[in-house]
C-alpha cells in the first residue's frame, strides 16, 4: 500500500470513529443541553453568528465526503456557486439545483458539496448548488429571491424546466418548495420534480415542540425557532411563503420527502406530506429509521441509501417529463 492509499485510508477510518462517537452522543441529554446553551449564546450575538459560520464551513467542507472523481467548477455568478458533476453525471440528462440548508444563517455551496455530489452520481445529472444571502444580515424574502433568480438563470441557459429538479435540506427544502410555488405564481414553468430532505415547513416549530417522539435528538425545536426567527424578522410567520402548511399546495410538481425518525421536524413533515395528498398532489414520503436531521451531509447505511433513492426518483422524473412532452 502506497503512502498516498495509507494516509486515505486512516482518514476513513478516523471520519467512521467520529461518526460513531458523534452518534452515540446524538442520544445525550447533557449534549442536547450543551448543544442548546451554545446556540442560545451565538444566536444572541451577531459577531458570534459570523464566527459560527466560518468554523462550520471549514469542518462540514472537511467532515463531508465528495464521491470519488466528482468535478467541481465553480461559477462567479450570479448566481455564485458550484457546477457538481459526479463521475457519469452528463450534461444532457438535466440538472439538479441544490439549494442548502442550516436556518438560512450558514452553510454554502462549498458545504453541500458532498451532499450534491450523491445526488448527482445517483441522478446521471449535473448538480447546481448555490450560495444565497444569509439572515440576519438579509431577512426574508432575500434567500427565496436568491433561490428563483438560479432557477430563471437555468432557464435562461437553454434548460427546459422539463429536466430540471429542485433538491434542498432543512431550509433548503423550504426554498425548494418555495421556488415552484413562486413559479407558478409568476407564470413559469415548474421544475420537473421537488427532493425534500427534512425541510423546514412550519418557521415556528409548533408542532415539533409537543412531538415527544423526538426527545431523543440534539436539536431543541425553540432554539431551532429562534434561529430561523433571524430570517423571518419582522413578518408574519403565517405567511404562506414561510409557513408551508398554509400555503396552496396544488399543483406542485412530483415530490418525495426524505426524513428519520428521529428528526426534529417530524411531525410537519407528515403534516406537509397530508396536505399535499389533500391538495391532490403526489408525496412520496421516505421514513428513515434512527435518522437524525442532517444525515444526509454524512450519509451512512440508510443515509446512503436515502440519497440513492432520491437521486433515481428524479432521473425518472425527469424520463417521464420527457416521455410527457
Amino acid at each position: 500500500m502506497t503512502t498516498e492509499n495509507r494516509f486515505r485510508a486512516t482518514a476513513r477510518a478516523a471520519r467512521r470513529t467520529s461518526l460513531a462517537v458523534a452518534d452515540t452522543l446524538t442520544y445525550s441529554p447533557i449534549a442536547r443541553s450543551a448543544l442548546t446553551v451554545g446556540m442560545t449564546a451565538v444566536l444572541s450575538h451577531p459577531l458570534l453568528i459570523n464566527r459560527m459560520r466560518v468554523v462550520a464551513d471549514w469542518a462540514i467542507t472537511r467532515s463531508t465526503a465528495v464521491v470519488p472523481g466528482t468535478r467541481v467548477d465553480k461559477i462567479a455568478g450570479p448566481p455564485s456557486g458550484d457546477w457538481v458533476r459526479a463521475p457519469g453525471a452528463t450534461d444532457g440528462a438535466g440538472v439538479v439545483l441544490v439549494l442548502h440548508g442550516s436556518g438560512y444563517l450558514m452553510c454554502s455551496a462549498r458545504t453541500h458539496r458532498g451532499f450534491a455530489s450523491h445526488l448527482s452520481r445517483y441522478s446521471g445529472m449535473p448538480a447546481l448548488v448555490i450560495d444565497y444571502r444569509l439572515a440576519p444580515e438579509h431577512r426574508f424574502p432575500a434567500a427565496e429571491d436568491d433561490a428563483m433568480a438560479a432557477y430563471r438563470w437555468l432557464l435562461a441557459q437553454g434548460h427546459a424546466a422539463r429536466r430540471v429538479v429542485v433538491a434542498g435540506d432543512s431550509a433548503g427544502g423550504h426554498l425548494a418548495v418555495a421556488v415552484a410555488l413562486r413559479a407558478r405564481r409568476e407564470g413559469l414553468p415548474a421544475p420537473a420534480a421537488l427532493a425534500l430532505f427534512a425541510p423546514l415547513i412550519d418557521p415556528a416549530y409548533r408542532a415539533a415542540r409537543t412531538d415527544r417522539r423526538i426527545r431523543r435528538q440534539p436539536l431543541d425545536p425553540r432554539v431551532a425557532a429562534r434561529a430561523v426567527g433571524l430570517y423571518v424578522g419582522g413578518h408574519d410567520v403565517e405567511d404562506p411563503r414561510l409557513c408551508l402548511l398554509n400555503a396552496d399546495l396544488s399543483g406542485l410538481p412530483p415530490t418525495q420527502l426524505h426524513y428519520g425518525t428521529r428528526e426534529v421536524m417530524r411531525a410537519d413533515a407528515e403534516a406537509f406530506a397530508g396536505r399535499m395528498a389533500a391538495a391532490g398532489a403526489r408525496c412520496d414520503e421516505r421514513i428513515w429509521p434512527g435518522l437524525i436531521h442532517g444525515y444526509w451531509l454524512w450519509p451512512r447505511d440508510h443515509g446512503r441509501t436515502s440519497l440513492q433513492t432520491a437521486g433515481e426518483f428524479l432521473r425518472a422524473a425527469v424520463t417521464d417529463a420527457d416521455t410527457a412532452s
